[in-house]
């Protein structure tokens, strides 16, 4: 008996020992990774921007004892040290395969949609009554032009049966839509169309409104959408224009902006309202620039499971343009040299510019200007103006520090001005501010 458990004690000295030996190991194991982090961390050249996000990168905060006090220090130093961690993007890239594999259906306020769409969540803007105070003291100050507001509603309305069952923003949209047949409480989301109806409730009088939120879902085939809510009495002719726009793909799967074919519904949407008879999308030049295409919102989860879009381009033969960017001309609407980088939707319009002017001399001077004030969505819809004016000025506010109304005053062979937006960064353009 006292040789057994003198046996037994030796065995169990032996475990521990290998279960002291296993702990220090996992022990240096995880010191050793936290160091060769630390040091890559050191060691790796900060970026100001992201390509692969297309935004800037966080900086290191300045210190202060009031932001001490305040929690922003701490803030800042996170979202620095989150911004520039060591293969962030390859890291990111398999949580969020391990995720999707798990079965979630959104991931960081991006809904894994049917279809391979990726979808931003849409949280609704803090600043409306500003927004609407700037559009509308610019259609004020406008002194000969006819003024036009265009806001786009993304892909999480015009698609929102492609969002998973219980996604909160299409059971608010859908609440929303029977608001009309019985009392509406508290949406559990943010519904675009409610900002949209209640932007254009308090502009109205002041600028025409396009409802180009009812002519991308007639294109799309929504439900209780038809195109004499968008087009009126043009509606027999635009719908027959539409039946070429390929309405599974009005928006890209992996970027929030709307594809070519989304701009050119979004065009017929402005013909109807001034008037103007559309060129059909038939009688445009149709290229496939590319097939590698992946957007800001494929940027956020960089899982390769998702794949990439197309960039569809239409132009037209007859075409006589100059393109103005004050530090560069061409003859093309569209930069190619971009289909060489990450952020390929920049070759609309050569990126984000703070002033353009296109010449068409295809069409006559009498036709006159159009000025156009807007966020990038525009950018993939002006070429299909250049059919209809002589010259087209295009003002981004972001950068545009003169105010587009002085100059707009100034020339008065602008007959139009075109407000465009869309209602998924409206908080986050800070042009707006500037905007008259």
């Amino acid at each position: 008996m006292e040789k057994k458990t003198k046996d037994n004690t030796t065995e169990n000295i032996t475990e521990n020992e290998k279960v002291s030996v296993t702990k220090r190991v996992t022990v240096y194991l995880i010191a050793a990774m936290i160091l060769v982090f630390a040091f890559s961390f050191l060691v790796t050249e900060k970026k100001d921007f992201s390509e692969s996000e297309n935004r800037k990168l966080a900086s290191w905060p300045e210190f202060s004892f009031a932001a001490l006090r305040s929690g922003s220090l701490t803030e800042g130093v996170k979202s620095y040290v989150s911004d520039h961690f060591p293969k962030r993007d390859e890291l990111l890239g398999i949580a969020s395969g391990a995720k999707r594999l798990a079965g979630q259906k959104e991931l960081g306020g991006v809904y894994l949609a049917e279809d391979g769409y990726l979808i931003n969540a849409y949280e609704a803007p803090k600043n409306v009554e500003k927004d609407i105070a700037q559009w509308s003291k610019l259609a004020e100050k406008v002194e000969h032009a006819h003024v036009s507001l265009m806001l786009v509603p993304t892909a999480v309305s015009i698609y929102k049966d492609k969002l998973p069952a219980n996604a909160p923003d299409r059971v608010a949209q859908e609440m929303y839509g029977l608001k009309s047949e019985r009392p509406m409480g508290e949406l559990p989301a943010a519904v675009q169309q409610q900002t949209i109806d209640r932007i254009y409730g308090e502009i109205q009088g002041k600028a025409d409104c396009i409802n180009a939120s009812a002519a991308l879902h007639a294109a799309a085939g929504g439900e209780g959408r038809d195109a004499s809510d968008a087009y009126g009495d043009m509606a027999p002719v635009m719908e027959g224009m539409m039946s070429s726009v390929n309405g599974e793909a009005l928006f890209y799967r992996t970027d929030h902006h709307w594809t070519t074919d989304g701009a050119y519904v979004g065009y017929l949407a402005f013909c109807a309202s001034e008037g103007l008879a559309p060129v059909p999308l038939s009688e445009y030049a149709c290229e496939t620039v590319t097939k590698d295409f992946q957007g800001t919102i494929y940027s956020k989860l960089n899982d390769p499971y998702f794949g990439s879009d197309e960039i569809v381009l239409y132009s037209d033969p007859s075409w006589q343009l100059t393109v103005d960017y004050g530090d560069a001309q061409s003859d093309s609407p569209y930069d190619l040299n971009y289909l060489e980088k990450r952020d390929k939707y920049s070759l609309f319009l050569s990126n984000q510019r703070s002033f353009i002017t296109i010449t068409n001399d295809a069409v006559e001077e009498e036709a006159g200007a159009i000025a156009l004030v807007k966020d990038s969505y525009a950018n993939s819809f002006v070429p299909f103006l250049l059919n209809h004016y002589h010259t087209v000025y295009i003002f981004d506010t972001r950068y545009y520090k003169g105010g587009p109304s002085k100059f707009i005053n100034e020339h008065p062979e602008i007959s139009e001005v075109l407000i465009l937006y869309n209602l998924g960064t409206l908080d986050q353009d800070t042009g707006i501010g500037g905007i008259y």
